[in-house]
């Protein structure tokens, strides 16, 4: 099982993958001016989530708890599947939801690095 108070931040993961894929599939590109920059940024947190979400769901749940790591991978499903109902870019203003887009990367790994330590 994990901790608690880690619990939250993998559907925040899924909510912030499944926006990062509407950017990169080209969703919100007419109604942002997304730069070359965070759109490199954005695609590069994109391909770093999935190999980051594998090294945090084996290291949640070491070696003999593999609860643990399903639990990761399904909370991260479950923010995924969140994202039909709950439409960030209506939540977040423009300029907020950009500086979501550049600053995914460093979101993504803080997230799953505290899941890892204290999950």
């Amino acid at each position: 099982m994990l901790n608690p108070v880690v619990v939250p931040l993998m559907p925040m993961v899924g909510l912030l993958t499944a926006n990062l894929n509407g950017l990169i599939r080209g969703e919100h590109s007419f109604r942002l001016p997304v730069g070359l920059k965070t759109f490199i940024l954005a695609s590069a947190a994109f391909a770093t989530v999935w190999f980051a979400l594998l090294v945090t769901a084996i290291y949640s749940g070491g070696d003999t708890n593999l609860a643990a790591g399903v639990e990761v991978l399904v909370l991260f499903l479950l923010g995924i599947g969140l994202s039909r109902f709950i439409k960030i870019p209506a939540i977040l203003g423009q300029r907020a939801q950009l500086w979501v887009f550049r600053l995914s990367l460093p979101l993504i790994l803080a997230a799953c690095l505290a899941v890892v330590r204290w999950g």
